[in-house]
């Protein structure tokens, strides 16, 4: 009977690599966006000072990374919770440890909230319910399902109902409101900032549902089980004409999501056709969903293609480390974030331009592959991980490499 799974090293491997490599995009995202995570207020937008370099970076970030990586991120976490599964399936107490496991997440996530209102891991945990839902769906019924909330099509679907009482943008915040958040971010004191976001987390699910994310981020879980099930990433060097199929594929995707909008958007305005805010939206919106998975797509087949050649091996395992402590990565970066835009820090927030920001993230992404290959030379698992896996067994766990190589 064939193994569900590549052995332990080389599973880790790529897929650590992987998610080494989203939390590169990840952290651009963060800091050109100066860890705020939502619609600044018109003032302040008006105030900037943006040059060539800045519209630059925005226009680089915009297209290849914002919503790419995240993707790759979601998809991650579902090939993970299959990796557990495929561990402890004979296990009585799996869906219950695992249960335990979202809620200490959820936890997690929600300190984490507190300080940077933009947090996924609230999103995850609660998705990540769904998953025991579902995990004994047919495989046809689980790829159908996780591609048509993937490319978003309830939002669709919604987006179009709209048109039929349009309610106009839905990023029109209210300007007092807008400013306010930003003067306690830029200004306020650490309680105050604590208080603002706490306020922030149920209009984050509001959003997220908003925008279909809440979708989209679900779909790739049950995505990364499904390529679980199928062994993908424990066979993928014996399929290398399909991987290359799929960059075929993905690329003629991405080129039909531009031909389309350049033909709906600019044959409406050659037309003279007034197409509603909520049209325009599910149309744009849906075409974007898929131009941002098929991108993500060509991003983890280039990774795989490139992997295989010598000289690129050792480059990507830069990525090693810092994807084994995924979590800390994550939470650190926004340590490092709030401390150099809040009030709590240097207080850069909207002082400096994309490129600066960019910039700054680099320095701390280069920063985090060191540490973490630092710090896993002499421990077991990031400070995080080694946390929520000691809380969701309710014990100690070994967390020197010494403590486990005696434990064993």
């Amino acid at each position: 009977m064939e193994k569900n799974l590549l052995t332990k090293t080389n599973r880790i491997e790529i897929i650590d690599i992987l998610r080494g490599f989203s939390l590169l995009g990840i952290v651009i995202v963060h800091f050109t966006e100066q860890y705020y995570a939502g619609q600044m207020p018109e003032a302040v937008m008006k105030a900037s000072h943006q040059n060539i370099a800045d519209s630059i970076v925005q226009g680089f970030t915009g297209i290849l990374i914002q919503g790419k990586f995240f993707t790759i991120f979601s998809f991650l976490f579902g090939l993970s919770f299959f990796i557990q599964f495929d561990k402890g399936k004979e296990s009585s107490s799996f869906f219950l440890r695992f249960a335990w496991r979202l809620i200490i997440l959820f936890a997690i996530g929600f300190v984490h909230s507190l300080h940077y209102r933009g947090d996924i891991l609230t999103i995850y945990a609660v998705l990540g319910f769904g998953l025991l839902l579902t995990y004994n769906l047919p495989d046809k019924a689980l790829l159908f399902v996780a591609l048509f909330l993937v490319f978003d099509f309830p939002a669709f679907f919604t987006r179009v109902a709209q048109t039929f009482f349009d309610s106009g943008s839905p990023m029109n915040g209210d300007q007092k409101e807008l400013q306010l958040y930003f003067d306690t971010l830029k200004q306020g004191n650490y309680l105050s900032i604590l208080k603002a976001n706490i306020y922030e987390i149920l209009p984050k699910f509001q959003f997220q549902l908003m925008f279909g994310r809440l979708y989209i981020t679900f779909g790739l879980f049950l995505l990364g089980l499904y390529a679980g099930r199928k062994n993908f990433f424990g066979t993928w060097e014996n399929q290398i004409p399909w991987i290359k199929k799929i960059c075929k594929i993905s690329g003629w995707t991405i080129l039909g999501c531009i031909l389309f909008n350049v033909v709906l958007f600019g044959g409406a305005q050659l037309a003279k056709i007034n197409l509603s805010q909520s049209l325009q939206f599910a149309f744009g919106g849906l075409t974007f969903d898929i131009f941002n998975c098929c991108i993500a797509t060509l991003y983890v087949m280039g990774i795989l293609l490139l992997f295989r050649k010598e000289k690129w091996k050792s480059r990507l395992m830069n990525f090693y480390a810092l994807g084994r402590m995924g979590l800390t990565t994550y939470l650190m970066q926004t340590l490092f974030g709030i401390f150099i835009y809040f009030s709590i820090g240097i207080a850069l927030l909207g002082n400096i331009g994309s490129a600066t920001a960019l910039a700054f993230g680099l320095v701390v992404y280069v920063f985090q592959i060191f540490f973490s290959q630092w710090w896993l030379s002499r421990f077991q698992y990031g400070p995080i991980e080694w946390l929520w896996r000691s809380l969701t067994y309710l014990k100690v766990q070994p967390m020197t490499k010494s403590e486990v190589s005696s434990a064993e």
